[in-house]
């Protein structure tokens, strides 16, 4: 991965220097709305393309394929129907939209950020994307902590 002169990875670089671009109002109204217009460009029109070309290089077909087992679906159905019936429930006791909660919890059993791209994509919920990136990096935290916490006490 590229590297920048403060050692940081590019991306990284990029987020912080774009927060600070911001928080010093160094970017114009005009130029703020025409990244607005880029991105909205990119979450239309690249996001199909790029998904389904990701998906069709990046999967393991046989493994997948040979994966599709029937325990492996009962498991699969059940951790998502969990998900969303927990994020429905809990949504509609907090007074949120229920469907939209549950489709943002559905993104803790996703693959990460392309999983949430995916799912929010799949529902036509794309503005929901920060929530869905929060949800699935603190989610996933405290599920890998429990998950440890649990296995320390068993073993």
């Amino acid at each position: 991965m590229c590297r920048n002169l403060f050692g940081l990875p590019a991306p990284v670089a990029m987020l912080f220097l774009a927060v600070l671009v911001n928080l010093a109002r160094a970017v114009s109204p005009p130029l703020q709305e025409g990244t607005f217009v880029v991105y909205k460009f990119f979450s239309t029109a690249v996001t199909y393309p790029l998904l389904f070309a990701i998906g069709v290089a990046m999967t393991p077909w046989d493994k997948l394929m040979a994966a599709f087992t029937f325990p492996n679906r009962v498991t699969i159905v059940a951790t998502v129907g969990t998900l969303m019936g927990t994020g429905f429930l809990v949504g509609r006791r907090l007074n949120m939209y229920p469907i939209d909660t549950a489709i943002v919890n559905a993104c803790h059993g996703g693959q990460g950020g392309t999983g949430d791209v995916a799912i929010l994509t799949a529902a036509n919920r794309l503005q929901l994307m920060p929530f869905a990136q929060i949800a699935t990096r603190i989610g996933g935290a405290i599920i890998v902590t429990l998950t440890l916490i649990v296995l320390a006490h068993i073993g």
